[in-house]
């Protein structure tokens, strides 16, 4: 049952995600790493 709900929340989030950005979470997740790495560069 948890797993269940654990998957609503995740397709809720997804749909979310997908409304606001036009990004998929596995695409919304790598470009915010994307992002982190090009920050930490331009630290150096």
């Amino acid at each position: 049952m948890g797993t269940v709900i654990g998957f609503i929340v995740l397709a809720a989030m997804d749909w979310y995600l997908v409304r606001k950005t036009g990004l998929h979470i596995h695409q919304w997740i790598s470009k915010k790493y994307e992002d982190h790495l090009a920050s930490k560069e331009n630290k150096k």
